[in-house]
């Protein structure tokens, strides 16, 4: 155990401990204090009454829209304009070229491959030249 020192008489010994857990606890029933108040209470109703309101109005927009012939008309236009992207000259045109450059890069590094491993006879290569030993007396 340490001896307790001396106090000093101009100044007050505080307990920095025992403060912040004060804080703390005020800190804690003050919020406490705010949620359980009625004015707390009547933001969180109006919040909730908000986002409820919201979530109907985005339904009656959907089921709008969904009726809106426009919108159907619109829909099957787009189906359309995709089908025909895909049964298209360009597309085809496209497929083949990325197609053939892949088939070349697949050629470039199947050769690359094969210069690698004829560069090496047994596919083994040794990382340094022959070991040379520094003390020819020590033994192994």
């Amino acid at each position: 155990m340490s001896t307790p020192e001396p106090e000093n008489k101009n100044q007050p010994q505080t307990d920095i401990g025992a403060e912040l857990r004060e804080l703390g606890q005020q800190i804690e029933q003050a919020i406490r204090t705010a949620m359980e108040s009625d004015r707390a209470k009547q933001v969180q109703n109006d919040v909730s009454a908000g986002i409820k309101e919201i979530g109907t109005q985005l339904h009656k927009a959907i089921d709008s829209i969904k009726d809106d012939p426009r919108i159907q008309q619109l829909a099957e236009k787009g189906e359309e304009a995709v089908s025909k992207a895909r049964t298209s000259q360009a597309a085809q045109d496209f497929q083949e070229a990325l197609a053939r450059g892949i088939a070349q890069l697949n050629e470039q590094l199947t050769a690359f491959v094969n210069r690698t491993r004829t560069d090496v006879p047994d596919g083994t290569s040794p990382a340094t030249g022959e070991t040379t030993r520094l003390d020819p007396d020590e033994k192994l």
